[in-house]
């Protein structure tokens, strides 16, 4: 390993020590931990639950499929700009305002008191199918970490990603959710500068500028074009960027940030730094896959690799590493936050709902340290088998999560018709749906069909009270 990258990365990391453990005694009950008192202010909720969402497949698989396929694949990024200003506008506020007069911090607790479920049927279901689809959720960014250390640090796969698990679990486990929403800050805003500042200087270093774009993309039969050929492509690329923008309505780890707002009046603020950093990060991971076709004579064998092989070219060892600390930054936010909701959902859905009821506060503060440490060792069994890219686990995850719960917030937050049953029956239909849906060898969007299953079933069950 070279010596210049590790002490870029040990300086990244003690700048992350010492903001996290600046959290750790604060943070003394379980509505502290869980939700930082809902006391955090609005342009940290902005960069925490935009860099959140991001994941480490900002730098690896949104880049290498452009890189690899062109601008076909950027109705993505249109997807995820309107879905995240909808999930902005039509959730954010509502929930923070629900979410507080019910008295709940975790998703699943909402559902049960929002839906008067007496059963707990909604909260033990929303439960494990949260933990489910955030363990593949969490491994992504693990593969991505494991891939970066690989590449970067020489360092064994397996190795790096256990590094990255250990790292994240750390300062979830000293922070709670206001140390992990700083942090998120730091980090989403160092994520931001380093990701933009990469393509545009790779750019000038270009003989020829967009045309040697243009003429290698021909080369490689690479489409540069936005706009499909045919009707049928067009199709394809509106249901793409609608499988991923419909998500945004359904992911506990951005939703949460938006409970966990100090002043739910603040929102549209929060909205508008959030989204400006969002246009930002995904303009330049595109332009990163741009730049590369023509950066890169020979396609790399790894195209996910393609910001990590661009960054080594152009930089200096130290300053290099310093610059790829970005992509440990866009895998913490998301593991961190990630992590967070997971344990805190089982120590309040699980563990106090059903197995200790007249636990204390404290106790459900240390149940959640506890599967901080516990629960990701699950994601990190799938990670240590490599055996799927960074952006097919993120896309399994983040459909399995917007089909199983988007329509649900959705629907809890307009409607009153809507029943415990129908919720139950539609969540249950939705989250199987987009689980399953990978084996039928479809090329629609799991999300599209979970999702509208999901909505359906819970509009054609409900009733008028």
């Amino acid at each position: 390993m070279d010596l210049a990258y590790a002490y870029a990365f040990g300086a990244y990391l003690t700048i992350i020590g010492f903001i996290t453990y600046s959290f750790y005694k604060k943070e003394t009950t379980e509505q502290g931990f869980m939700l930082g008192n809902r006391s955090v202010n609005y342009i940290a909720t902005a960069v925490a639950a935009h860099s959140s969402d991001m994941s480490i497949w900002l730098f690896t698989g949104l880049p290498g499929v452009i890189y690899l396929t062109g601008m076909s694949q950027a109705w993505i990024h249109i997807g995820l700009i309107i879905g995240m200003y909808c999930s902005w506008t039509f959730v954010a506020e509502k929930l923070r305002t629900a979410t507080e007069n019910y008295k709940s911090v975790t998703l699943s607790e909402y559902f049960e008191h929002r839906f008067d479920d007496a059963s707990g049927s909604l909260r033990l279901v929303s439960t494990i199918f949260l933990i489910l689809f955030f363990i593949f959720y969490i491994s992504s960014a693990l593969v991505g970490m494991g891939m970066m250390f690989e590449s970067v640090f020489g360092i064994n796969y397996h190795i790096g990603v256990a590094i990255g698990l250990c790292t994240a679990v750390l300062y979830t486990f000293v922070g709670g959710f206001a140390g992990v929403a700083w942090c998120d800050l730091f980090q989403g805003a160092f994520l931001v500068t380093m990701i933009v500042f990469v393509p545009l200087y790779a750019y000038n270093t270009l003989s020829g500028g967009w045309t040697a774009i243009s003429t290698m993309a021909q080369l490689k039969n690479i489409s540069l074009s936005l706009i499909p050929n045919t009707g049928k492509e067009l199709l394809q690329s509106l249901l793409l960027a609608l499988g991923w923008g419909l998500g945004y309505f359904g992911q506990p780890h951005i939703l949460i940030n938006f409970m966990g707002i100090k002043d739910p009046k603040e929102i549209t603020k929060a909205r508008t730094v959030g989204m400006l950093w969002q246009f930002l990060t995904l303009g330049a991971s595109l332009l990163i896959g741009l730049i590369g076709i023509a950066f890169f004579a020979n396609t790399l064998a790894n195209p996910e690799l393609v910001f990590v092989s661009m960054v080594q070219q152009l930089f200096t060892p130290f300053f290099a590493g310093f610059i790829l600390c970005a992509i440990i930054a866009a895998g913490l936010t998301t593991i961190d936050t990630q992590i967070l909701v997971v344990a805190s959902t089982f120590a309040k859905d699980i563990y106090k709902q059903y197995l200790h009821p007249t636990a204390s506060s404290r106790e459900i503060l240390w149940v959640s340290r506890a599967g901080i440490i516990a629960i990701p060792l699950l994601s990190f069994g799938i990670a240590f088998t490599k055996s799927s890219s960074v952006y097919g686990l993120v896309n399994f995850a983040w459909s399995g999560l917007g089909s199983t719960f988007g329509p649900v917030v959705l629907t809890s937050l307009y409607s009153t018709r809507v029943t415990k049953h129908a919720a139950l029956v539609g969540m249950l239909t939705g989250g199987a749906t987009a689980a399953l849906w990978p084996f039928s060898g479809s090329t629609v969007p799991a999300m599209i069909p979970g999702f509208f299953i999901n909505l359906g079933i819970i509009l054609l069950g409900s009733r008028k009270k």
